[in-house]
């Protein structure tokens, strides 16, 4: 594990500044290399934090998108029974393209 995985994975375990400090100092880091490692973990920390918290907006807005997609399915599905077939079909195809294509992107 390198210095700078090292430091972020102090950063991720929550520990203060000055516990940091001591577990570089332990790890044998200079006084140099901890200020710039402090820096450095605090950028790439706050970087994993900030994709994680992209992601789960990207998630959520995807499970919104499926669940307006079925309940346009489910009225389409009533309209073929109510005898406009070639409507609800086609409608049906083109909504569930959609869902396989957003399903398969990632």
């Amino acid at each position: 594990m390198n210095k700078l995985d090292f430091s972020v994975s102090l950063r991720a375990k929550g520990l203060s500044k000055d516990e940091m400090i001591k577990e570089m100092n332990v790890n044998g880091f200079d006084a140099s290399e901890i200020k710039y490692y402090l820096k450095k973990s605090d950028e790439v920390y706050i970087n994993q934090l900030l994709a994680n918290k992209e992601s789960r907006n990207l998630t959520k807005t995807n499970r919104t998108f499926k669940s307006v997609v079925l309940v346009i399915s489910l009225l389409l599905l009533v309209s073929v029974f109510f005898g406009y077939a070639s409507i609800g079909l086609i409608g049906l195809f083109i909504l569930w393209s959609l869902v396989k294509f957003g399903s398969y992107r990632r």
